[in-house]
């Protein structure tokens, strides 16, 4: 648990090929039992993979006979410890892991693997190299896997959440340490933090008068038996949600924006609220089920039409923020003044290449403290925003520095401190004998 656990932290990229490449030539050894747990036996073929796969991330292996030695020891203690967390797991009733659950981490699994071949016929032969006669073998030995890690998971999840797994807070020298030990195995991205004022499209007093009318008569045709769904699917100008007949499923006090966040926490379950105006447009809301934090709801949304003369009066606006900005007002002032407050505002510290390439392609040429934009921001319902963005901090990609890891540093070692004296007391109640030797 340990190596995964800093496999974590230090985000290390598994090369899957490689391990495949590896298992046929280096499972040379017979196989023998190194170390028994409870009623279970762990073969010595468990270190090999275990080698193979640390051979496959580029790591060095030993030949020096006294250090290999300690090397599999150290393998064959980290395999007891993960194979009396998975025992713990299964004894505990309480803890489920679904076929569904293990169905997922196997194709999400087996995509990243596939991906690093250049097609089906070279993944197969490397499937049958490695001593996997079919892809259903090999699925068949990651399922089993991903159930183990599922399982132990959610079994130090659950005592964390009991209280049962007290962190231990490490020492400065033993994050220093630690630092000293990972520094030179992972490179930090490119990151960037932002502030962003969005402009809306802004519809004529007349469409909105229009688009309440439509909302009101298909309220008014609701309440006397319409179908809700049907008017939706016909009508509701939200695709994330219109196919489904409106279903919003459930949400929490506070997702939604405060005009319909006070009205759908009002409703009791089967009423419905004549149109609510937000800065969407017009929703009539169905409440279909209430819980003391969350409400299951539904809606139609009525907008507003956009014309190509809103547009153009948005981008002009965008165009005039931008220039104020530039000129040196302030930021904070225009986003009060100009800012649609349902679009997020600030972003901090994203990785560059994880943004959408209209950011991406803006913030790459230029430094931090720059004017970026309008950028002309396309919306899944064919509308378009625009925004005018101050890129506050851009740093280049390069090596962490033990402050920006000393937090994650100091919540690993203190997980794994909690976690190694539950381990202990496993193992103080259970049987085992190690039996790897010179």
């Amino acid at each position: 648990m340990r190596t995964t656990l800093r496999a974590i932290l230090l985000v290390l990229a598994v090369a899957w090929p490689g391990l495949l490449a590896a298992q046929e030539s280096n499972f040379t050894e017979v196989d023998h039992i190194v170390a028994v747990v409870g009623n279970v036996a762990i073969p010595f073929s468990r270190v090999q993979e275990q080698l193979n796969l640390m051979r496959a991330r580029g790591q060095t292996i030993p030949t020096d006979s006294t250090a290999l030695l300690q090397l599999e020891q150290s393998i064959v203690s980290q395999l007891v410890d993960d194979e009396l967390l998975y025992q713990q797991a299964q004894a505990d009733t309480s803890i489920h892991v679904s076929d569904q659950e293990v169905q997922d981490a196997v194709d999400r699994a087996i995509h990243q693997i596939r991906t690093q071949f250049s097609s089906d016929v070279d993944f197969q032969r490397q499937l049958q190299a490695s001593g996997f006669g079919t892809l259903a073998e090999y699925r068949g030995w990651i399922a089993d896997q991903q159930r183990r890690d599922l399982l132990t998971q959610t079994l130090l999840q659950k005592l964390k959440q009991k209280g049962e797994l007290k962190p231990v807070a490490p020492t400065d020298s033993e994050m220093h340490a630690f630092f000293d030990q990972v520094k030179g195995q992972q490179t930090r991205p490119a990151i960037v933090s932002f502030r962003q004022i969005v402009i809306r499209p802004r519809p004529d007093s007349l469409a909105v008068v229009k688009a309440y009318e439509l909302a009101d008569s298909l309220y008014i045709a609701i309440k006397n038996g319409a179908d809700f769904a049907s008017l939706a699917k016909r009508y509701s100008a939200d695709p994330g949600s219109r196919d489904q007949g409106g279903e919003l499923g459930y949400f929490r006090r506070g997702l939604m924006v405060p005009a319909f966040d006070r009205v759908a926490f009002g409703l009791k379950p089967g009423a419905i609220s004549p149109p609510v105006e937000t800065s969407f447009g017009f929703h009539i809301i169905q409440v279909e089920r209430a819980d003391p934090s969350e409400v299951e709801a539904r809606h139609i949304l009525i907008a507003p039409t956009i014309t190509a003369a809103n547009v153009q009066a948005a981008e002009r606006l965008a165009d005039s923020v931008a220039a104020l900005a530039r000129r040196g007002a302030s930021f904070d002032s225009l986003a009060h003044l100009y800012h649609d407050p349902t679009a997020q505002a600030f972003a901090e510290g994203v990785v560059l290449d994880s943004l959408p390439p209209i950011y991406h392609d803006a913030f790459d040429p230029v430094q931090a403290g720059a004017i970026v934009g309008p950028l002309r921001l396309p919306q899944p319902d064919s509308s378009v925003q625009f925004a005018v963005v101050h890129l506050e901090e851009k740093r280049a990609a390069g090596q962490y520095t033990f402050d920006e890891l000393k937090d994650k540093i100091r919540d690993q070692l203190s997980t794994e401190a909690a976690e190694r004296t539950y381990l202990d007391t496993l193992r103080a109640r259970t049987y085992v004998d190690i039996r790897l030797t010179p």
